[in-house]
Formats: C-alpha cells, structure tokens, sequence
C-alpha cells in the first residue's frame, strides 16, 4: 500500500468519524448514558486529529486540536454539553469534513477561504477554554505527533539467519499508560497497518 492509499484510507476513516461524532450529538439529549457518548465524541475528534499529524495534515491538526480541547472539558465535567455547545460542535464537525474534503482534493495544506471559514468558529471554542488558549502553532502541534519519519521503524537484515523473507519489518510502538482515557484506540493503529499488509 503506498502513501496515497494510506491518504484514502485516512479520508474514508475520517468521514466515518465525523459521521458517528453528528450522530451522537444530535443523540446525545435523550440519552441514558450521556458519558459513553461523550467519550466517543472524543474519541473521534482525537483519532482524526492523531490520523492527520500522520500526513503533516497541519491545519487539520491544528483546528481539530482546539476541537478536541474543549470536548477534554466537556469529558471531565468542567464544561456542560448544553444546547448552544452542540449546534457549535456540529459547525465545528462539518467543518473538519470541509477540511478533510479539501485534502481529497488534493489541497494538502489547506487554503485561506477554509481557514477564514474557521475562524469565527475557533473564536466560539475558545471561549469554553479557561483560561482562553489560541490555537497552536500548526508546526509545533505536528512535530509532537508521531510521523513516519519519528517512528522508529526499522529494517529487519535480509541476511539474518532467521529472516526467511527481506520484505518484512520491525516496528515498536509504546502507548503511555493513560492512551484509552486519552481517547486513543491502540487497535486503530493495529487497523491501519494491516492495510499496509499482513501483520
């Protein structure tokens, strides 16, 4: 599977999410278990935000994480999903499905009519932020997410005695201790890679 696959992949998920995210808040009123919503809801503002540091998808990144920020709130109490933070985080949803079209087609940087469109939005989210945080530098957001050049992936030697096959590889990943209260879902990664090829 090569990078533009892996891209499709990411688009598809995405969409997925986002749809799962609409569907839950407009769900979420009459629920029994508000909680559980509430976490999928972040989860899947999370995993997007996660997936698009993959591909350097900065402005994704970027908008998603100010997303994410406030459902943290809302997630631990100190923010109530009332009626007004739910018509904002649908906005906030399309949004990011606005984004994630616009890499489909091929704008992998974004472009100034989406970020203008963004803005009044990351304006009402930061008002839920206490104190208020601007949004963070897209460059700095990216470099701390994990990308393929930060894995630490590494070529198993074809020549090793026990290596039947030189087109096998070794890879490490180590998830903090807190990666499922965090929204992370350690299986997405086992998913992606097994797009890739057999695990």
């Amino acid at each position: 599977m090569d990078l533009d696959d892996a891209l499709e992949t990411f688009i598809l998920e995405s969409r997925e999410l986002l749809e799962d995210m609409e569907t839950a808040l407009l769900a979420i009123e009459s629920a029994d278990d508000k909680t559980e919503m509430i976490n999928a809801i972040f989860r899947a503002g999370h995993t997007i935000k996660g997936s698009a540091g993959l591909f350097s998808l900065d402005h994704v990144v970027a908008f998603t994480h100010v997303v994410e920020s406030v459902l943290d709130k809302v997630r631990s109490g100190k923010i109530a999903l009332a009626d007004k933070l739910v018509v904002l985080l649908l906005a906030c949803g399309d949004h990011i499905g606005a984004l994630v079209d616009s890499v489909a087609a091929g704008e992998h940087s974004g472009n100034a009519e989406l970020q203008a469109q963004g803005e009044p939005l990351l304006v009402m989210l930061r008002d839920y932020l206490d104190p208020p945080k601007a949004a963070p530098d897209p460059a700095k957001v990216a470099h701390n997410l994990p990308t393929a050049d930060t894995e630490q992936v590494q070529r198993i030697n074809g020549n090793t005695a026990n290596t039947a096959n030189a087109d096998h590889w070794h890879i490490s990943v180590r998830f903090s201790p807190d990666v499922l209260r965090n929204g992370m879902d350690p299986l997405s990664f086992i998913r992606y890679l097994n797009t890739m090829g057999q695990i």
